[in-house]
């Protein structure tokens, strides 16, 4: 779905997106940075001029080219202000490395989260990985580590696609500058306008409920399918409070493609025969799927996460992936139904009028240590496409993609479906607590990868 997306043209300050703020503020409590790992065939081209052109680069794009300034008193939303790219955004590892080893230092780059008020990213550069998959030959990786208050996973895409693309980016308009007194007149605004937001809260509140009851009425008809249910705790669903590791399995796209069926939806089942068996046969499973939306005003996060089944229970591989995908394509017929985009715009248009303190306030009661007595998914899968395979870097082109999304208190396994060109990397992000062996882990999806693949052919 096209969706439009910051640009340039945006005013030199404006306020954060509350779903925006509200990834800056709670990244306090759970760690939310997005790694995108982009690995180059090594060209001929220096590395340290690339690394000046990435920067040059950074300074046209819109998304890094800001940091997050807080609001002085606190009583409005922190603001998007620009700044020059940091000399110190593009991190260069020249210790060489295997590629295991290089996949150990990303994990270890967790840890590690970024400051958006002083810079929303990072770029970690590894040169001359001898041994990455694919074609023999040395490989550049580069990792971008961006703040998810600053882009959700289709916008973070396309931020990597213009810093390591070839084309022609738009210039800098010029800065205009906003003195302290300006951002403290904004602040006396909203504290002046706090009544009538308190009263469009109320009223966007009673549309909120009205919207609700229309969707249930539809729901209980039948009209819509209904949503997904809860699933019980595993093993998986614990905090992450080992060591963190990842691994990738890198694939022709034509290795995770069938007739009738989503690149999405075969990984879907290859996922539930490996949690099978490393759960050892568990009644029920679900995953947390993460789904675009239709873009909020000057929202840069705009997704959902919905529960899909993974029918363990179901011996045969072709069906299994027949009800996983019926599952997946009910998930998305009900987001996308229009009584459902009106409730999410009643629920914005409370969100957007809700007090800049209030909003904090609500993030800060977050207790990350409850443990919920279900979850919507036992996993999270976040399924993103990243165009063509014309990136380049160092004049080396773009070998393949992955990304690992983040594990959250009640998640130690996560993996990231990332397709560039003719391949796709599954990412697994795993912690100690739930995936004792990484490595096993890995062995049980490449094993279940092959299952499906020949149950299909």
């Amino acid at each position: 779905m096209p969706r439009d997306r910051p640009d340039s043209n945006r005013p030199e300050s404006m306020h954060l997106h509350p779903a925006d703020a509200r990834a800056y503020w709670m990244a306090s409590k759970i760690p939310s940075d997005q790694f995108l790992l982009y690995c180059f065939d090594t060209g001929p081209d220096d590395l340290d001029a690339e690394v000046v052109r990435l920067l040059e680069r950074s300074a046209r794009i819109d998304v890094l080219r800001r940091h997050v300034t807080d609001a002085p008193l606190g009583l409005d939303y922190p603001r998007w202000t620009s700044a020059n790219p940091r000399t110190d955004a593009v991190i260069v590892h020249r210790t060489p490395r295997t590629w295991p080893d290089c996949l150990d230092a990303i994990s270890s780059s967790f840890e590690h989260q970024v400051d958006p008020r002083e810079s929303v990213w990072h770029l970690h550069l590894y040169p001359n990985i001898t041994d990455s998959p694919g074609e023999p030959g040395s490989t550049v990786v580069a990792v971008l580590q961006l703040s998810h208050a600053a882009a959700d996973g289709a916008l973070a895409s396309k931020t990597a696609r213009d810093l390591f693309g070839t084309h022609r980016l738009a210039p800098v308009p010029e800065r205009t500058s906003r003195s302290t007194g300006t951002e403290l007149a904004s602040e006396v605004r909203a504290a002046a306008v706090l009544p009538l937001r308190v009263a469009l809260m109320v009223r966007g509140g009673l549309r909120v409920r009205r919207d609700a009851l229309a969707l249930g009425r539809a729901t209980d008809s039948g009209s819509i399918p209904p949503p997904a249910r809860s699933r019980a705790l595993t093993a998986l669903d614990v905090a992450p409070t080992g060591r963190t590791s990842v691994r990738t399995i890198v694939l022709a796209k034509s290795d995770l493609h069938a007739e009738g069926t989503t690149v999405t939806a075969f990984a879907l089942t290859a996922i539930s025969i490996a949690l099978q068996a490393f759960l050892d046969t568990p009644a029920d499973l679900a995953a947390e799927v993460t789904l675009a939306r239709r873009t909020r005003g000057p929202a840069r996060n705009n997704f959902g996460n919905v529960g899909v089944g993974l029918f363990p229970a179901e011996p045969d591989i072709r069906t299994r992936m027949l009800l996983i995908s019926n599952d997946l394509a009910a998930r998305r017929v009900r987001a996308s139904h229009p009584l459902a985009e009106a409730a999410r715009a009643s629920q914005d248009e409370v969100e957007v009028h809700v007090p800049a303190f209030l909003a904090e306030w609500g993030v800060a009661q977050f207790d990350p240590t409850a443990i919920p007595p279900t979850v919507t998914g036992n996993t999270v899968v976040s399924s993103v496409t990243r165009g063509a395979a014309d990136l380049m870097l160092c004049g080396g082109p773009v070998r393949f993609t992955a990304g690992f999304p983040a594990l959250s208190p009640a998640m130690s396994l996560t993996h990231g479906v990332h397709g560039i060109g003719n391949t796709v990397t599954i990412g697994i992000t795993s912690n100690s607590a739930a995936v004792p062996d990484p490595d096993r882990y890995e062995a049980l999806l490449r094993d279940a990868l092959d299952q499906v693949r020949t149950a299909l052919t």
